[in-house]
């Protein structure tokens, strides 16, 4: 069972690659998504018979709920939504569900996560080859000139996520294992220690070189809340050294951030602040408000694109650029607020987590709420959905708590003196 695991937290991150091949009418990351889905539920299925038993909370009821009702609305309008997009929306969320009923202690979650990040080494060191060599450009910014590169991967906005992804994801694999006395800390563990520090190196300048501002700022906040909470020392630090690199390089900010500086100063349309997402949102909520109650409450259908009396000029439904309002457009009112209470049970689950694994798992929440909020991210965006949920399970995970025997001994010791 933990062998298939590893076989997808290895794999996934690699399948990102684009090779360009086509299975099935389905572009080989899309395949292996599918794939590696039926994969875990294998495990999941092995696991619940051998053990018998079925970790159930309100998340996975949530969870549920909203899979059913994607499915109803894919029914609903058989004749205009896509299956494709339908699969998106779902599939997903398999992966903490398994993960929550697979998984049984902090060793195991941590080793699945390290089989992650070595799988991420590939994609990123082969990227950052490109770069450096100057090829993998997605494209070329008509108005600034600046190049955004994508690596190996389909698109820049992919390769920005996933470098975001994997920095994140080394620093809660830190954390969780400084939780656990089984477990060697990172610093204790050198080769380790510098191969994080050229993975972190590598996938930073990866990042930067795609220019995926929704996911530099995404990262900014995971770390800076964390920080805030636990290291306020590290944060001034860090805060100075990132004011005067960007006093030094305030041209090359300028040209990355160009329109919504302009349109902050007034120098440009508000419209026009992030890439046009204020028109593109409005233009949206205006086609979802002619929609007609039933259409409001269910949606136009997932990858439905086409207007269907929204409006007199029954434009299209345009790409939201906020996964939380192209939630509420394909799925509809009631597809919005069971994500909505999803979310809210998950933030609770976190909050009853103890010091580090708290703060580090309430950063990583934060800053994809936020990313799923200001882009197309973690919810329209299938592998990275993925990733994200299979790292979250751990808000679930019926590990040992150490700290009741550590509390224990000392009673104990009270007690002999």
């Amino acid at each position: 069972m933990t062998f298939l695991l590893s076989l997808f937290f290895f794999f996934r991150p690699i399948m990102f690659i684009d090779v360009g091949w086509l299975i099935f009418g389905l572009n080989i990351t899309e395949f292996f998504a599918v794939f590696a889905t039926f994969i875990l539920i294998g495990a999941f299925i092995l696991r619940v018979v051998v053990s018998k038993k079925l970790n159930i909370s309100v998340v996975d009821l949530f969870i549920m709920f909203f899979i059913i009702w994607c499915f109803f609305i894919y029914v609903l309008y058989i004749d205009k939504s896509n299956i494709k997009d339908t699969a998106k929306f779902t599939l997903p969320f398999f992966t903490y569900i398994v993960m929550k009923n697979v998984i049984t202690e902090r060793r195991q979650y941590t080793r699945l996560i390290l089989l992650m990040i070595y799988g991420f080494f590939i994609p990123v060191s082969l990227s950052a080859f490109l770069v450096l060599q100057g090829k993998g450009v997605d494209r070329v910014l008509y108005w600034n000139g600046l190049r955004r590169f994508l690596g190996v991967y389909v698109n820049s906005h992919n390769f920005g996520h996933c470098m975001a992804f994997v920095i994140m994801l080394m620093i809660i694999y830190t954390v969780v294992c400084s939780k656990d006395p089984d477990i060697k800390p990172l610093r204790q563990r050198k080769m380790l220690f510098l191969f994080f520090l050229v993975l972190g190196t590598l996938a930073t300048y990866c990042l930067y070189k795609s220019y995926v501002r929704t996911a530099l700022i995404g990262l900014m906040i995971f770390v800076y809340y964390y920080l805030f909470k636990k290291n306020k020392k590290l944060l001034l630090v860090l805060t100075g050294i990132l004011a005067i690199l960007g006093v030094i390089f305030a041209t090359i900010l300028y040209t990355i951030f160009f329109d919504m500086v302009d349109s902050a100063s007034g120098r440009s349309k508000a419209e026009s602040f992030g890439s046009g997402r204020p028109r593109i949102w409005m233009h949206n909520l205006e086609e979802f408000s002619n929609l007609s109650l039933d259409r409001q409450l269910a949606g136009v259908g997932e990858g439905n694109r086409k207007g269907i009396g929204v409006s007199s000029s029954s434009e299209d439904i345009w790409n939201s650029h906020n996964d939380f309002l192209e939630v509420m457009m394909q799925t509809g009112i009631v597809g919005l607020l069971i994500y909505l209470g999803m979310q809210l049970c998950i933030l609770k689950k976190i909050r009853q987590l103890k010091d580090k694994e708290r703060y580090v798992f309430l950063a990583l929440f934060i800053a994809v709420n936020f990313m799923n909020f200001a882009s197309n991210s973690y919810i329209t965006r299938f592998g990275l959905g993925q990733l994200f949920y299979a790292v979250l399970s751990y808000i679930e995970l019926p590990i040992y708590d150490y700290s009741k025997d550590i509390v224990e001994k000392e009673t104990e010791k009270k007690i002999r003196y």
